[in-house]
């Protein structure tokens, strides 16, 4: 059995699956804060556990390599690439010859800065659903590359500064990676740099990029965390073009509650279509939604599967 109570813990063991409270024993996903806690031990991928070190401070980690499996407790874990951000996973559960996957946040879309990901079939599956409502369709990444690079050189050419805004792990080395194979140079917040610093030691380069200490940001992207562009930093740059990356920028009134010049769908989550053709893949006999729409679950039952969400305190029997 396990029980859902801020993570997923499994029962008759100390493990938890990535829980959001400081546990004994926890498998993370991947390094983005709501996941990154400073456990006692943690089993994660090794750029995970890289990322962990830079966010929370050293910790005790065993690292856990894609697709080799990890005896605890009595149950064997095994992770597989989520497609989410640079070492982000899926966990495997399997005990009794019965098989839980915990999807956590995932990507259908091969994006140039995460591992491709690979889908393992499973019994039970529980899955994030955070665009989980029929109009969270987003273009494919060639599109948005285009529209990225067309805001920057059309900002450019009118003497603007091109900033362009997203979260300081993922989005923004993405971003990077497609400016920079473009051939334009970037200015890169610090907290956006030290990460990014981490992705090259794993092979993946941004081109022409430096901090943002320099004083002559002329003909250069800057790349900015949503934290940082509402500081004064940005108020020095009269002639300037903001754009917000986020999944989110599917709805109309997106770049209005930000306060940007615009805004595009470059997510690091499956869109509603992919999360459908998730759940396909995984041919689980039983689903339980969580972080997200909660009629995700009505979405998925519609299409012949048998599906739930997922509530705090539910103990459920599986192995």
């Amino acid at each position: 059995m396990f029980v859902y109570d801020k993570g997923i813990r499994l029962n008759g063991s100390s493990l938890w699956l990535d829980a959001s409270r400081k546990v004994e024993s926890c498998v993370v996903s991947h390094g983005h804060m709501d996941h990154a806690k400073k456990h006692r031990f943690i089993l994660a991928t090794d750029k995970t556990v890289h990322i962990l070190k830079q966010r929370i401070g050293k910790t005790r980690a065993q690292v856990l390599p894609f697709r080799e499996p990890f005896d605890f407790d009595g149950y064997r874990v095994t992770l597989y690439p989520a497609g989410h951000i640079l070492g982000s996973a899926q966990i495997l559960i399997e005990a009794n010859g019965r098989r839980l996957l915990y999807s956590r946040d995932f990507n259908l879309q091969n994006s140039s800065t995460a591992e491709p990901i690979d889908i393992p079939e499973s019994d039970i599956l529980i899955m994030e659903c955070t665009f989980g409502r029929p109009r969270y369709s987003f273009p494919n990444r060639e599109e948005i590359a285009q529209e990225l690079l067309l805001f920057i050189e059309q900002a450019l050419n009118c003497g603007h500064v091109p900033v362009i805004i997203g979260y300081a792990l993922g989005k923004s080395q993405e971003a990077m990676k497609l400016i920079g194979d473009a051939g334009y140079r970037m200015a890169v917040h610090s907290s956006v740099a030290k990460l990014s610093r981490i992705y090259e030691t794993y092979g993946i380069h941004f081109g022409n990029w430096e901090g943002l200490d320099k004083e002559d940001f002329t003909g250069k992207v800057l790349i900015v965390t949503p934290q940082a562009a509402k500081n004064k930093f940005l108020q020095r740059f009269e002639r300037k073009r903001t754009l917000f990356l986020s999944g989110w920028a599917v709805d109309r009134g997106f770049k209005y509650r930000v306060k940007t010049d615009a805004a595009l769908p470059l997510s690091d989550h499956a869109d509603f279509k992919g999360l459908i053709d998730y759940a396909a893949k995984v041919n689980a006999s039983k689903i339980y939604t969580t972080h997200g729409f909660e009629e995700f679950a009505l979405h998925l039952r519609s299409s012949g599967f048998d599906a739930q969400p997922l509530k705090q305190q539910k103990q459920i029997e599986l192995f």
